[in-house]
């Protein structure tokens, strides 16, 4: 298996020293209130009140050091494949990557030994001994294989179609040839704080087209009984967002 480059690495690494670009989860997770040029949206409890910022999302882990490998390996019973040793000895200990963050080593090895132990297929299925997980979250586990590099991503919501080895099977879903691709297209996604920015801004300007429609589909006649001028009058009602209006 083919080790990542220094400048791929050089690029995780930035990224994934800045808590906002870490990794995939919202910025609701860490209590962080995302500005936009027209609203600002903070996270609230499902009681309604501000969610408190969750300071230990912001600080990257250290990497792992030999020990903590060799300690990993011993209780796999195998080696780690050389990119994911480079990942967690060179950049941090889990909590950055695609999803929620790599998990830390620690529990790369207590999830893979309890899905070995405690078959989770619906029939007794048993996990696939080459497939490594190195994500977890409510949808499933973000795999390597171990024999191919390709990255596979365990889709646990499949499961609910029935319990067959047909079913098992397709529940595992190729996501990548190898771990240098999986981590670029990771790389080339916005950050999670940046698509919140382009949902909302996705919002407001649908709702100001739909507007703008409405008003369009009368005549000057009637937009005047309104007090919008003949000409002009789309910069009446929205000039002061500051958009282009000709777009929508």
């Amino acid at each position: 298996m083919e080790p990542l480059s220094q400048d791929l690495l050089d690029r995780i690494q930035r990224r994934a020293s800045n808590a906002d670009t870490r990794n995939e989860l919202p910025p609701s997770v860490r209590g962080k209130t995302v500005e936009t040029r027209w609203v600002s949206v903070a996270p609230i409890n499902l009681e309604g009140t501000p969610r408190e910022t969750n300071d230990s999302t912001d600080t990257l882990s250290s990497p792992a050091d030999d020990a903590a490998v060799s300690d990993a390996e011993i209780r796999l019973g195998f080696q780690l494949p050389e990119p994911v040793r480079q990942l967690y000895t060179l950049i941090a200990n889990g909590g950055f990557g695609p999803y929620s963050g790599l998990l830390p080593l620690q529990d790369v090895v207590t999830t893979y030994l309890s899905l070995r132990e405690e078959p989770p297929g619906p029939r007794g299925q048993e996990w696939p001994e080459e497939l490594l997980p190195l994500t977890s979250d409510d949808s499933g586990h973000c795999c390597i294989n171990r024999n191919s590099g390709a990255l596979i991503f365990w889709d646990i919501e499949e499961l609910a179609s029935g319990g067959s080895d047909k079913v098992w099977k397709k529940s595992f879903k190729a996501e990548a040839p190898d771990l240098s691709v999986w981590l670029e297209q990771w790389l080339g996604r916005p950050s999670p704080e940046q698509k919140t920015k382009d949902l909302i801004e996705q919002g407001i300007n649908s709702a100001i087209k739909q507007s703008l429609d409405y008003w369009r589909s009368k005549t000057p006649e009637e937009r005047a009984k309104f007090g919008l001028p003949e000409t002009g009058w789309e910069e009446k009602l929205f000039g002061h967002l500051g958009i282009d209006l000709t777009k929508l």
